[in-house]
């Protein structure tokens, strides 16, 4: 995925604000994570969501803690 999303230029933009955003030690809340999401294409949170889920389902042996319906 970070291959995928590196050369995406919302996320950098996404990327470069929240870094800037946390320079002062803190992090990001609900809302702030709500705003970077309204940021970003909704064909890129799509691949996103659906990488993630991918790598959960191949990955579940290490990661019982989530749970993926059928």
């Amino acid at each position: 995925m970070r291959h995928g999303i590196r050369g995406l230029e919302d996320v950098q933009k996404v990327l470069q604000e929240a870094f800037v955003d946390s320079k002062g030690g803190l992090g990001a809340d609900r809302k702030k994570l709500l705003e970077y999401h309204d940021k970003l294409d909704k064909n890129t949170v799509k691949m996103i969501e659906d990488e993630t889920l991918e790598f959960i389902k191949t990955n579940m042996n290490h990661l019982p803690m989530y749970y993926i319906p059928g």
